[in-house]
């Protein structure tokens, strides 16, 4: 065959394409398995960092899940436990960042004064900027922190976290202040929602 004929082309083309199609194929179905399993785990060990009670080890994390909740969340449901002998609610959460969805969760106490928590499973930011949200001293000025009447403000970031936890204020992301603003808007959407439904039961 001519190798510098069209039909050599064609026919080198796709096999080599058939080839790394097929290989990645089997990859994918080797390792499916594991990608799901990964995926609860990473959801287990939010919902309980949330809360206060993520274990030190990973070989820890579904037991001490299994401990609290009988089945894995998905986004927009809501679960309840109880934490030190008071009821609080756990709302699995997903709504729009800067360059895609943010998903994570949002642990209220149920008379809506407190956020017990928030910790975050998944993100699109820029990392270094809107990425930030998902390190400690982010999601850490949330636990504890006083809900307005309005919810939550997330104010233009200084560089230093905000801990004061009655002025229902948390600091933003230094230069990232369309998806602090996203944080602000999604938190709020949770309390709101949790405030109607609370209302509906």
């Amino acid at each position: 065959m001519n190798r510098n004929g069209i039909i050599y082309t064609v026919v080198f083309t796709f096999v080599t394409a058939f080839f790394f199609v097929f290989f990645l194929s089997l990859a994918n179905n080797a390792t499916i398995s594991l990608v799901e399993e990964n995926k609860i785990v990473s959801i287990q060990k939010s919902v309980l960092r949330s809360i206060g009670k993520l274990p030190a080890e990973d070989s820890q994390v579904s037991a001490a899940y299994s401990a609290e909740f009988d089945t894995i969340p998905e986004p927009g449901d809501v679960i309840a436990t109880t934490l030190d002998g008071e009821e609080i609610v756990i709302r699995y959460f997903s709504g729009s960042g800067l360059w895609g969805t943010i998903t994570g969760v949002l642990a209220l106490d149920s008379g809506l004064n407190r956020i017990i928590g928030l910790d975050i499973i998944s993100h699109n930011e820029t990392p270094g900027l809107g990425g930030r949200i998902d390190e400690e001293w982010f999601k850490n000025q949330f636990a504890g922190e006083k809900i307005g009447d309005k919810g939550i403000t997330v104010v233009k970031g200084t560089g230093s976290s905000d801990d004061d936890p009655d002025n229902s204020a948390v600091d933003g992301v230094t230069g990232a202040s369309l998806t602090s603003k996203s944080m602000e808007t999604i938190v709020n959407r949770e309390i709101a929602s949790q405030r109607t439904e609370g209302g509906s039961r």
